[in-house]
């Protein structure tokens, strides 16, 4: 891909926007109150690593929701690889987001590009998260082609947000979402995934999202409304059935320790699908929670499975 998004992967090897360092990328600290901006916020003398780790963490575990007691599975350091990964793309698709100018959110989503770019090119940049990214790839690198194309990603999402696009649902949006977990899943893992691990990403990533409806959505909707809302969150929990079934074969292709976090991902997946599936107009009003003995239990059958 080309455009100002493009990153540097692997130290020592600066891409093209290292060299010519444009303006655009000399203008200051990006604006504080954005996604973006809060993320790569300078270095303070206040700051604490790990209060910040734990935030990350923390904010994880909220974006899955029901499922977020499958990355108790992970190793803990997978389970920060995840934190990390997950905080950055979830700035950017905001960024993509935000009400101000669409000009202003491509000026933030390239500044913070090369602030990633300037870091793992091994440079010394004043945003500590910046430098955690390019440590954890120092570690095992993310790809640059999936980070590449989240921010593509992201771009596209100032011209045509995510949430348009779900709304309408049909091809583009299996095009769209399945182009985002197949990256996010590829820098996740460091390597490129199977058909079948892209499948379970792309239905959990909408299933997460399905189960989290947006603020703004709250509420009981108008009777008129309620119908055609209800057939909208049916017609997408179909649409992620196969996907998580077809997914259930990633769980013995991806790296051993990955496996049980992803075994349990489907597992709880699935019955939150099922509870979806079974009263698709409850989640209007209310998110679909599953029980904590259920997951419990879930996750203490797969914890004593033996891996494949």
């Amino acid at each position: 891909m080309s455009g100002a998004g493009e990153l540097a992967v692997g130290r020592g090897r600066p891409h093209r926007l290292l060299d010519r360092r444009p303006a655009l990328f000399e203008t200051g600290p990006l604006d504080p109150s954005s996604a973006l901006g809060a993320l790569f916020a300078p270095r303070t003398a206040a700051a604490d690593p790990a209060r910040d780790e734990r935030r990350l963490a923390t904010a994880t575990l909220l974006r899955l929701g029901e499922l977020a007691p499958a990355l108790l599975l992970l190793p803990s350091r997978e389970r920060s690889r995840a934190a990390i990964l997950g905080a950055w793309a979830d700035a950017l698709f905001a960024t993509a987001a935000e009400g101000d100018r669409p000009e202003k959110r491509i000026d933030r989503l390239h500044r913070s590009a090369f602030l990633i770019a300037r870091a793992l090119a091994g440079e010394t940049v004043e945003a500590p998260f910046a430098e955690r990214f390019a440590a954890e790839s120092a570690r095992r690198a993310f790809g640059r082609r999936a980070l590449d194309l989240l921010i593509s990603e992201a771009r596209s999402g100032v011209r045509r947000p995510l949430a348009a696009i779900a709304a309408e649902a049909g091809a583009a949006w299996d095009e769209r979402s399945r182009q985002i977990a197949g990256a996010l899943v590829e820098a996740l893992l460091g390597q490129e995934p199977t058909a079948a691990t892209v499948d379970a990403a792309q239905g959990l990533l909408r299933l997460a999202r399905l189960a989290s409806p947006p603020a703004g959505d709250a509420g009981r909707p108008a009777p008129e409304q309620r119908a055609v809302r209800a057939a909208a969150v049916a017609a997408e929990a179909a649409a992620i059935h196969p996907l998580l079934l077809r997914g259930a074969r990633a769980i013995g292709e991806v790296p051993l320790t990955f496996r049980r976090a992803l075994a349990a991902l489907m597992t709880l997946g699935l019955q939150l699908l099922g509870a979806i599936e079974s009263h698709p107009e409850r989640l209007l009003e209310r998110p679909v929670r599953l029980g904590r003995l259920g997951r419990a239990w879930t996750l203490y059958r797969i914890r004593r499975d033996k891996l494949a």
